[in-house]
């Protein structure tokens, strides 16, 4: 009676272990980015879905050495004037080294377009997460009007985000001016999801929305 008990209590501590284990690495997986342009800073956007691994926004300004830098750079004005948008694909790693503000250094794939929708590979990098700007998980709510969070680049520029609600919603980042670092117009933006929706948000924060997504929070 005694060894079973034994034995009983070492199970139940293997398996609480693993399942510790499991908690631990679950938000291991390929995490697709899209990049944005403010300034001379390059920011990394992660791709959020509801669920886990990927129930995250997550903004951070990333780096990389001189040359694809300013790859990078000349990608993200030309996609600007197209209206396309550049993406990145890191290497399989734990979104928790974002989600707890890390910095690491991760092998990347830069595509210009969606790299899941037919975007097209230009080019392999080291990218480094230098800066976490915005680490927040998806909370599902049903809130009665959009809600906007404001996080500061510079002096002189901010990012609007909108916190991505139950569907029907979006993910939407916008920059704006800001005046000694503080944003002068009222932050808000009421508009149904539909076609229209980026020029609500342009005419909003009076600039287009630097990414936009509609169909992963829209489709049921």
């Amino acid at each position: 009676m005694k060894y079973i008990l034994l034995l009983f209590i070492s199970l139940t501590s293997t398996a609480l272990a693993n399942t510790h284990q499991h908690k631990t690495h679950s938000y291991v997986g390929f995490h697709g980015m899209a990049l944005i342009l403010a300034g001379d800073k390059v920011l990394a956007s992660h791709m959020p879905l509801y669920a886990p691994p990927h129930d995250y926004q997550i903004v951070y300004e990333v780096t990389t050495d001189d040359t694809h830098l300013k790859i990078i750079k000349d990608a993200l004005n030309e996609s600007l004037i197209k209206q396309t948008q550049i993406t990145i694909l890191p290497t399989k790693f734990d979104l928790s080294l974002l989600i707890n503000k890390m910095t690491p250094t991760l092998k990347t794939i830069v595509f210009n377009g969606h790299f899941e929708r037919g975007g097209s590979a230009l080019f392999s990098t080291k990218l480094t997460f230098k800066n976490p700007l915005y680490v927040k998980k998806l909370a599902i709510t049903k809130p009665k009007k959009a809600e906007f969070d404001l996080i500061k680049i510079s002096a002189q520029q901010g990012l609007v985000i909108h916190k991505i609600q139950s569907k029907p919603s979006y993910d939407s980042i916008s920059l704006v001016p800001l005046r000694n670092g503080k944003y002068n117009a009222e932050l808000k933006c009421d508009t149904a999801i539909n076609t229209a929706l980026k020029s609500k948000l342009e005419a909003c924060f009076k600039n287009a929305p630097s990414y936009l997504e509609t169909r992963d929070f829209t489709v049921l």
